[in-house]
């Protein structure tokens, strides 16, 4: 009888024990996968994406014109890389007279190239870089503005227009959380604008020893977040603490912009919130299996041969989405069929888009028939046509 009172001890203790656990590691999977109930973001607009796709994963009134702050300045970085070449030396005018708070400390008549200018307004946010590139590329600052408007409606962010190439507040200036991320999708589709924006720091090549010859990324996230790339940060009273935020893994990227967070701390924090939903989105699954046969094929002369897949392939796929696969041929399958021999496709999609493909060969050798095989054919067809 004591045996069995022990046991039971143990029994409800053990329970006890399971019950008091369960909340925390609950809790625990939560903060690694975290759903969008769970999302808690205070900022009055914000948006995540797929950066491959440009599928929208979640938004927060996307559509919200909002002061666009620095992030303006992804702009004045893109049309700059897309008209110069960096090496470029470029000598600084008086519009940097007109630059206000913000800079590198730039004087009328200095020369830097072109990727320092780059690196510090993209790094620094300096303001006084923003006018130098802007009236080096465009003749002037207002033609050079006008460049930027074109090209934001080419880009597709038409909810967006600018009235300075640096973020400081003007009425007339505005954007919104998707256009950002569309504007922040292009960009990263040039490899120089992606080494920008995922630079902790850089130091430039200034004639006078006294100025500021070493810039630090504002984006915080970059040393906060393992997976960060990028891009920009902003801030002005009328906007909020503003970013557009990229990040990846070997097979997944996401944009995310949040607009007008109460803080830098709340702005990083909720910035790392959606991008870990964004990475809670999709899962790594086996798509195809080799050797696995997905289509038989009839050849000419009465033989059947299958297809398999050549090789497994993986890849990071939507969880709540299903798939769907397709197979081609090639146009002249004929005699002699060698095993391994490609011979088809096959494709694994997911909401229209191919997520993997692979390879369909043959599974078995089979010659060339002979006189005898295809005569025999041809005089099984008649017999069927006759009986």
């Amino acid at each position: 009888m004591r045996s069995m009172n022990r046991t039971a001890v143990k029994t409800l203790i053990l329970a006890i024990i399971l019950v008091v656990a369960a909340p925390f590691q609950s809790g625990a999977f939560a903060a690694t996968d975290p759903t969008a109930s769970s999302l808690k973001i205070k900022a009055p607009s914000a948006i995540l994406v797929d950066e491959k796709t440009g599928e929208v994963l979640w938004e927060k009134n996307a559509d919200e014109r909002r002061a666009a702050a620095s992030t303006t300045k992804m702009m004045t970085a893109l049309l700059a890389l897309e008209r110069e070449d960096m090496d470029d030396t470029i000598t600084v005018g008086e519009e940097v007279e007109t630059a206000g708070p913000y800079g590198i400390k730039l004087s009328v008549g200095e020369q830097l190239v072109l990727k320092d200018l780059l690196y510090a307004l993209m790094l620094n946010s300096a303001n006084d870089s923003a006018l130098v590139i802007a009236d080096h590329i465009g003749g002037d600052v207002g033609k050079f503005i006008d460049l930027m408007n074109t090209k934001a409606t080419r880009i597709g962010a038409f909810n967006t227009h600018y009235a300075n190439p640096h973020g400081l507040f003007d009425k007339t200036q505005y954007t919104t959380a998707r256009d950002l991320a569309k504007i922040a999708r292009y960009g990263l589709n040039n490899e120089d604008f992606k080494t920008i924006v995922s630079t902790t720091q850089w130091k430039l090549n200034r004639s006078d020893p006294k100025k500021l010859a070493v810039v630090e990324n504002r984006n915080q996230l970059l040393g906060l977040y393992p997976l960060a790339t990028g891009i920009k940060t902003g801030y002005i009273s009328e906007a909020g603490y503003c970013l557009v935020s990229s990040a990846e893994t070997d097979t997944v990227s996401v944009i995310a912009v949040v607009l007008g967070a109460s803080s830098y701390k709340r702005l990083f924090n909720e910035s790392q919130q959606v991008l870990d939903y964004g990475f809670s989105l999709y899962e790594k699954k086996l798509l195809i299996t080799e050797g696995h046969k997905h289509r038989m094929v009839a050849l000419k002369y009465g033989d059947e041969l299958d297809l398999i897949a050549k090789d497994d392939v993986e890849a990071n796929v939507r969880r709540s989405l299903e798939t769907s696969t397709t197979t081609s041929l090639e146009s002249d399958i004929d005699y002699p069929i060698k095993k391994g021999q490609v011979l088809g496709k096959i494709r694994v999609n997911q909401a229209g888009r191919e997520v993997a493909s692979a390879d369909l060969i043959a599974d078995r050798s089979i010659a060339k028939p002979s006189f005898t095989k295809i005569a025999r054919f041809y005089l099984d067809r008649i017999w069927k046509s006759i009986f």
